[in-house]
């Protein structure tokens, strides 16, 4: 019985990861005890885990048609006190309710279970990509968490109009589109939407609309918030749990793409990159890998990491969603409106969408992506030459570098006939149904944002910003942040400046750090400081150290965009992708003041916009715990924060599996075999 599954559970996991599942597993146990959760001692149980992940480098670009590579690896606990991966045990229910029960109580709701007779759960026969997917995901979550008392953005507009008092921002939908039951129940959904072939037939007979009678779940782990993948590794989890339990047998590619599906419907749109590598990430390896669907997430390469040089930390900033607003000096709003700045939530689903957008506007065929054009190149040779960077030049020149919402709905509407087409000779469709499947795309690509709003550098604070999708920077980040980081792996010596470049695309303010005081003043208040606490004491420090609106669109006009001389895109200076804040760059600034140029850099830590963030460290000029000290004083204590931790260690993990046993009556005989192993190295 247990034995087959005690081997899946260490093979290429640290043992000390391996300790940590197991006690995760035994409180799990307890905790279905104390809280006589109604778990069948004679019925199947099934185990789902899966760690987070660090990203190195590359931080956005497996965005869906620009399908860019990450460099990272899985993560998890050093030993048996660590908590860095998410278990869960789940078994199937016969009361059609999905009962769902967290151990951390901050994540648990004040009801434990939903119905499944919600026909917003179950994907109509017309989702068959992932565009298609994302509205029908996100209404999904909206709707359990309408159930779960959350507030839906309609109702915030409409106290408001009300003069109503508003509930805290821990209640808004917006804010917590990644609540466990809203992605458990995406998890379903997207399974659901394998119909064909013997797999079909398995999702139907268990989980079908007519057959699926409820699922009970329990789940801990504490993988840190803001960076490390924690909501893709409940997904992960969860899809391995299912696939286990039901027998489904899915491959890990099948995994892959039903987890980063499941994860549109969170509104968020990226590449499978994280999911990938939960789940068929090596222990301890740093390994680029492919987003692009196409490339079965195939690896590009392994690329040594100088940690005898560098030592990169993990401080925290603010809560990315609920908080990060407070801290951007007016770059993103509270709460969604009919104008002025987007929430942090809405510029995510815009950036993700960028490259879609601009693969239709610049008629890239949908069969190929456009970081294929230059990958050979910067794999072999860490840099693009002459003729890739004039194609580069030729893709940025189409498109806007403002551009209203309504004018391009406009321009994508004028490309459906030949979105038609593509679809009719690369899907094989009819031409009906290739207009039904343009007709989806474009209006998903709509869904979800605003007009983004923009003050400009060159404009003074109290004056009209500049209001549109900012299409090309956006785009030109993508380019240019491939092109620093495959130069970064190739050019180790210069790390810390070419950290500092991949930063600039992620940049929301400009503040030089010539312009602060010095070390020793920056780790002690300042007088004019008393009278400001928090988001109102940064807004003083960038208003009087000279802070700018950062110039994304420097470097990106038609004339710098030639043919004859095109840039450096290792070296570019300009573009965006509007993912960063702008307590970050002030932190960024002081510690370029403090320690010098050359000796730290900082770098958003993944989704950005908030959560933890990077420092990189050359430990051969600075001490990383003298930089630590630092944070404490000149950041921490100066705005009030009091992370817990303080700073994020991170450890190498394995890759998710899923595990069974036949009743769940045996899962205590399982941990102490478990338990008693020890090791499979005898």
């Amino acid at each position: 019985m247990a034995k087959p599954n005690l081997y899946s559970l260490f093979a290429n996991r640290p043992i000390g990861q391996v300790a940590a599942i197991v006690r995760q597993l035994s409180e799990l146990v307890r905790m279905a005890q104390d809280e006589e959760i109604a778990f069948d001692p004679e019925q199947p149980v099934a185990i789902g885990i899966s760690g987070g992940r660090l990203r190195l480098a590359f931080m956005h670009p497996d965005m869906a048609r620009f399908f860019g590579p990450a460099w990272q690896m899985p993560i998890g606990a050093a030993d048996e006190s660590g908590s860095e991966q998410i278990v869960l045990i789940v078994q199937a229910a016969e009361d059609h309710r999905l009962h769902l029960y967290p151990s951390n109580l901050e994540y648990r709701e004040s009801v434990n279970s939903l119905s499944t007779a919600n026909e917003k759960m179950v994907p109509s026969a017309e989702i068959v990509d992932l565009y298609q997917y994302e509205q029908f995901g996100t209404a999904m979550s909206e709707s359990l968490l309408l159930e779960l008392g959350y507030f839906s953005d309609a109702e915030l507009n409409q106290r408001r109009q009300e003069n109503l008092p508003l509930p805290p921002p821990s209640r808004w939908i917006s804010n917590n589109m990644r609540r466990p039951f809203a992605l458990v129940g995406n998890a379903i959904a997207s399974l659901r939407t394998v119909r064909d072939g013997l797999l079909g037939e398995k999702v139907d007979r268990w989980l079908g609309e007519k057959n699926f009678a409820g699922l009970r779940l329990l789940s801990t782990g504490e993988i840190p918030p803001g960076g490390f993948s924690s909501s893709s590794a409940v997904t992960v989890a969860t899809l391995n749990a299912l696939n286990a339990l039901y027998k489904l047998d899915m491959d890990n590619d099948q995994l892959v793409h039903l987890a980063c599906q499941s994860e549109y419907g969170t509104g968020v749109r990226a590449g499978s990159l994280d999911q990938a590598t939960e789940q068929k990430g090596e222990a301890g390896i740093g390994t680029l890998i492919s987003s692009n669907p196409r490339d079965n997430y195939r690896t590009l390469g392994r690329y040594p990491v100088p940690t005898e040089q560098i030592q990169i930390l993990f401080p925290y900033s603010v809560e990315r969603d609920s908080e990060a607003w407070r801290w951007s000096w007016g770059a993103y709003a509270p709460t969604v409106a009919p104008t002025g700045p987007l929430t942090a939530g809405e510029m995510r689903t815009l950036t993700g969408k960028a490259a879609e957008l601009a693969a239709i506007l610049t008629r890239l065929p949908i069969n190929r992506s456009f970081f294929q054009q230059i990958e050979a190149e910067l794999i072999e040779a860490g840099q693009l030459g002459v003729e890739n960077s004039r194609w580069i030049c030729s893709i940025l020149r189409q498109a806007p570098l403002f551009i209203k919402k309504d004018l391009l709905r406009q321009q994508l509407d004028d490309q459906k006939g030949w979105l038609i087409d593509q679809y009719c000779k690369h899907h094989n469709s009819d031409r009906s149904i290739a207009s039904q499947q343009a007709d989806a795309t474009v209006e998903a690509l709509f869904t979800g944002w605003r007009d983004p709003w923009h003050r400009q550098s060159t404009l003074p604070r109290s004056e009209s910003p500049e209001c549109g999708v900012p299409l090309r920077a956006m785009l030109a980040y993508l380019f240019g942040e491939v092109a620093k980081n495959f130069y970064l792996i190739h050019h180790p010596d210069e790390w810390i400046q070419m950290v500092t470049l991949s930063q600039r695309g992620d940049r929301s303010v400009q503040i030089e750090p010539d312009n602060l005081p010095t070390r020793k003043v920056l780790e002690a208040e300042q007088r004019w400081e008393h009278a400001r606490n928090g988001p109102e004491r940064l807004n003083g420090w960038l208003e009087r150290y000279g802070a700018i609106p950062f110039d994304f669109n420097q470097g990106l006009s038609d004339a710098e965009l030639t043919d004859t001389e095109p840039p450096h895109f290792h070296r570019l200076m300009g573009s965006n992708f509007f993912r960063g804040l702008a307590l970050i760059d002030l932190v960024e600034a002081m510690l370029k003041q403090a320690f010098g140029n050359q000796v730290v850099a900082v770098r958003i830590n993944a989704a950005g916009q908030g959560g933890y963030f990077q420092v990189h460290v050359d430990k051969r000029c600075a001490d990383p715990e003298e930089v630590k000290q630092f944070l404490r004083l000149a950041f921490y204590r100066r705005f009030g924060l009091s992370p817990r931790p303080e700073f994020v260690e991170v450890h190498p993990g394995g890759g998710a599996i899923g595990l069974r046993l036949e009743r769940y009556a045996d899962l205590p005989a399982f941990i102490e075999l478990c338990r008693r192993s020890g090791s499979l190295s005898d």
